[in-house]
């Protein structure tokens, strides 16, 4: 047993731990329980480059809780990041994305690794005025900076955090407000997300204790820029795992060593997804909507370096 944040609690399993050598492992690949339990559930071994690191840990204390981490090293993984959505189904209209299956967006760009990203909603449907259904090609709107090389999706948004890389490689947090505010700092980002606010800045906890606990995906960054950690906890699966505050989130990302977090998204959207043996895109959580994994309008990936004549067209 060891002491964790809420009390007790049970370390499941560490997989796809940084193995020797470079590139892809190769060598005793580690095993990781897949999400749903039974007696006879065959184990899943996830297959991350050197310098990545994917933790799953149980704890009962003070409720059933699933949770679910990807650490980068950034000095020591070979890997950058690509920000994904679905294509405008409008053009000049009010929709910025349509909405796609998550594991389909990081196929797009060959990821190992993928987690759901920013807030969003569905624009309200024309013949019913309500909202739209989550389905794929649902018309939707994100909130907050999302943007992938000089391409912008989405604008910055005052009271929505975001989290970037510049280019120097370097991971940043904060808040953008405004495209004029990009142009006056003079950030030129290579990709930018947003979440719905900063949850840890500095190692300081930004949010009072509540009772509101839900699924929730978030990110974080140590003091030094070397750590980038991905989180998703599960949630509203009564005795499985029941979901985090977005004060126990950011204790979490505490615990895992960060100094600033953002809660990206979370409910039936928080999705993980990882590279398997068979060099499939599996998922390593249990997303908690009782119809499936939910499609959603932006991913963040994780890919391999490889030069350009490597990529496929």
């Amino acid at each position: 047993m060891v002491k964790g944040i809420f009390g007790s609690w049970n370390l499941v399993l560490l997989a796809a731990c940084s193995l020797v050598g470079s590139g892809m492992a190769q060598e005793k690949p580690v095993e990781s329980a897949a999400p749903a339990e039974t007696a006879t559930q065959v184990k899943t071994v996830w297959k991350l480059p050197e310098g990545v690191t994917y933790e799953r840990s149980v704890r009962q204390d003070p409720r059933p809780l699933q949770i679910h981490s990807l650490v980068i090293d950034m000095q020591r993984a070979e890997v950058s990041f690509e920000v994904v959505t679905g294509e405008d189904p409008d053009g000049a209209g009010p929709a910025e994305v349509a909405l796609n299956r998550p594991e389909d967006l990081a196929k797009k760009v060959e990821a190992i690794a993928a987690i759901n990203t920013a807030a969003w909603a569905m624009l309200l449907d024309p013949q019913t005025g309500k909202p739209g259904k989550y389905k794929v090609g649902g018309a939707a709107d994100i909130s907050g900076w999302v943007s992938q090389g000089q391409r912008m999706i989405s604008p910055p948004q005052g009271g929505y955090w975001s989290v970037w890389m510049d280019g120097s490689n370097r991971i940043s947090m904060g808040t953008i407000s405004s495209e004029k505010e990009l142009r006056s700092k003079g950030i030129e980002a290579k990709w930018a997300v947003s979440g719905f606010r900063g949850i840890l800045k500095d190692s300081k906890v930004l949010v009072e204790p509540q009772e509101v606990r839900h699924p929730r995906t978030a990110v974080g960054i140590s003091a030094d820029g070397q750590k980038f950690v991905w989180l998703v906890v599960d949630g509203r699966q009564k005795g499985y795992s029941e979901g985090v505050s977005e004060e126990e989130l950011a204790r979490l990302l505490l615990e895992s060593g960060c100094a600033d977090g953002i809660n990206l998204d979370g409910g039936g959207s928080s999705s993980m997804w990882i590279r398997n043996e068979q060099s499939e895109l599996a998922l390593a959580n249990r997303p908690s909507d009782p119809t499936g994994v939910r499609p959603v309008p932006v991913i963040l990936g994780m890919v391999m370096n490889r030069s350009k004549e490597d990529r496929k067209e």
